[in-house]
């Protein structure tokens, strides 16, 4: 890249409220982390190569004791409680405040919708900082997630964040929609993974691997495990937090596994230890009725591991590149198509080979960073 103003180097901090367990692996943390903070762990390992820039990652922590902690090339900043009370929010708004303030970024990125959404924006707005606001799924573009009080903190937000990174021309098309007008600071810019040299593995199982949420659907992938008993499946699902009815519904999905002879029921699979099991899984089954583009996708295709999705499919992925199927909120029809990739050798192998190419030609991080680091250097040049 070109010399940079003044010589000095970019300072990006990096938002990440349930990301710490992702950073440090020797705590057993009790937070449960999703897609979005799987995106930021990888973005930010992949930013802090860049010789002209400086990584800062703020995050939260149980029983909140500020400190800031070392990973690679990265400052980790313990600066928020992860409980939610009054108390708490007082506190996390001074913390959260004076942390950015001590860090001074150039530029802070953040992923999904939340209060914190506005808070940056408005940090950003008064200090004159670039915020990269980065849409996790689809309520963060159709007014779900702009909805009652604190949506209009993410309302805030999203309207005036420096730029937008999109997943899809989907989540676009859908912002401007439900916005009613054009927007000229968005770029798509898809998930990134490390992408391993091809290999053959062994398939066992089909797969489900998501946090217990309702509108995740596990019910629906025990269904499916009911109506192929000759076949193994794996469901790998974790607890949402600590509240009692997240706990509830928990138990409820476990208990009905546990009665279920054909599931293995996992509770929690650490990161660095998950991609064996989409290395061995036959297929990956997604029940949600809406997402982004999760993760699970992408590591279900490094492994050659064909899809087959209820509802998800972003820009048409799955259909156009023939890497799996989209159910169009079908069950019979993902019970259909699961007969077809386990009896259809032929269309199984094309699907698999299909998977790796798609995911080696379009999330390659490798390849993803390098979009990063040209928007990054034009934000901080004010060139857009």
């Amino acid at each position: 890249m070109d010399k940079l103003i003044n010589n000095n180097k970019i300072k990006i901090c990096i938002f990440s409220f349930l990301g710490y367990p992702l950073y440090n692996k020797n705590k057993k943390s009790k937070i449960t982390f999703g897609g979005s903070e799987v995106q930021l762990y990888l973005l930010s390992k992949e930013l802090s190569k860049e010789k002209n820039f400086i990584i800062d990652v703020i995050v939260a922590d149980q029983n909140l004791r500020e400190r800031v902690e070392k990973y690679q090339n990265l400052k980790i900043h313990v600066a928020l409680p992860i409980e939610r009370s009054i108390k708490n929010y007082i506190k996390a708004v001074f913390h959260f405040y004076k942390t950015l303030i001590r860090i001074n970024p150039d530029i802070i990125i953040q992923r999904s919708a939340g209060v914190v959404t506005g808070l940056l924006a408005l940090y950003s707005k008064l200090l004159k900082k670039k915020f990269l606001f980065s849409i996790a799924n689809l309520p963060n573009v159709n007014g779900k997630s702009e909805s009652g009080f604190l949506g209009k903190f993410f309302k805030f937000g999203i309207d005036n964040a420096t730029h937008i990174i999109a997943q899809s021309k989907e989540q676009i098309l859908e912002l401007e929609k439900y916005k009613k007008r054009k927007f000229n600071n968005i770029t798509v810019i898809k998930s990134g993974f490390e992408i391993t040299n091809e290999q053959i593995r062994n398939k066992k199982y089909i797969l489900w691997v998501a946090r217990a949420i309702d509108w995740k659907r596990p019910e629906l992938f025990l269904k499916l495990a009911e109506k192929f008993s000759n076949e193994k499946f794996l469901m790998i699902c974790n607890k949402v937090d600590n509240k009692i009815d997240s706990i509830k519904y928990w138990k409820r999905i476990h208990n009905i596994a546990s009665k279920i002879s054909n599931i293995n029921f996992l509770k929690f699979v650490p990161f660095e230890e998950i991609n064996q099991y989409f290395e061995q899984a036959k297929i990956l089954i997604n029940t949600s009725s809406y997402e982004g583009f999760p993760s699970t996708f992408i590591q279900a295709l490094i492994s050659k591991t064909p899809i087959l999705s209820l509802n998800v499919d972003p820009d048409n992925f799955l259909t156009n590149n023939k890497c799996g199927f989209n159910c169009f909120n079908s069950f019979n029809e993902l019970v259909n198509k699961t007969k077809v990739l386990l009896k259809n050798k032929e269309i199984y192998k094309s699907y698999s080979h299909n998977a790796y190419k798609y995911a080696k030609n379009n999330h390659d991080i490798k390849i993803i960073i390098k979009k990063w680091n040209i928007l990054i250097y034009s934000l901080f040049k004010g060139i857009i």
